[in-house]
């Protein structure tokens, strides 16, 4: 797809970067020169900004709402990660130009800073504070695959959903008089692509949750009443 086709346009300033953690520790010509070469989206939900093997896509830095990046192969999905507000992704391909390693669609109406992948190039070849940021970006992102693999390999469904449930309540999560809440953000089936299982095990697995007392889900949120149980359960590891 083309990659504005489906958005609305709105205009980069400097100021308007400030929410974006990989741009606050870079000078103000740097950060000059990304607002006069990026480019600001608003998206519907349900929008591919970049499908897998696509040509190297650039830089996205989400400013508002949520998206998923995922793998597909045949009918089999897995979810890698749910930026949050002021993350980036998409430009790990870049310094290889290698294909896009995975998806990304939107999970809700969002705003996006974009680099082209030319413009992000210039960027790494002139501003080497720039360089420095990107760079820690990609371990950052790398650290994050390798826990999903030990995850897979290692840990349990129940332990796997634990996980989730609790990063988002630790990251997303407000406070709540019975304990933390935050949205749901996703259905089942992207709950069991996201821990790599059938919707009908994560089905289970949140009932038994439900019964011990640790969640409660409804259409459009998750309320965690035990944090530190749903920790330890993320914890154990497959015999």
């Amino acid at each position: 797809m083309a990659i504005y086709d489906d958005g609305r346009f709105k205009i980069v300033t400097e100021d308007s970067l400030s929410n974006i953690q990989i741009f606050k520790s870079l000078s103000l010509p740097t950060r000059r020169c990304i607002a006069q070469n990026a480019v600001a989206v608003e998206y519907l939900a349900g929008v591919d900004l970049y499908r897998q093997s696509d040509p190297p896509t650039g830089l996205f830095a989400l400013q508002a709402g949520r998206v998923k990046l995922y793998r597909q192969s045949k009918k089999k999905c897995q979810i890698l990660a749910l930026p949050m507000p002021g993350d980036c992704f998409g430009a790990e391909s870049l310094p290889t130009g290698a294909p896009s390693p995975y998806s990304a669609t939107t999970l809700m109406p969002v705003v996006i800073v974009h680099l082209r992948h030319d413009c992000l190039q210039h960027l790494l070849d002139e501003h080497t504070d720039f360089r420095d940021v990107f760079l820690q970006l990609i371990i950052d992102r790398l650290k994050q695959f390798v826990t999903l693999v030990h995850d897979l390999a290692f840990r349990d469904v129940t332990s796997r959903l634990a996980t989730v449930l609790s990063l988002r309540a630790e990251v997303e999560g407000l406070p709540h008089h019975e304990g933390i809440i935050y949205d749901r953000l996703l259905s089942q089936q992207e709950f069991a692509d996201m821990v790599g299982t059938a919707r009908e095990v994560v089905y289970r697995t949140f009932k038994k949750f439900e019964a011990d007392g640790l969640v409660q889900m409804t259409r459009s949120s998750i309320l965690v009443y035990d944090l530190d149980t749903l920790r330890a359960i993320a914890l154990q590891e497959a015999h």
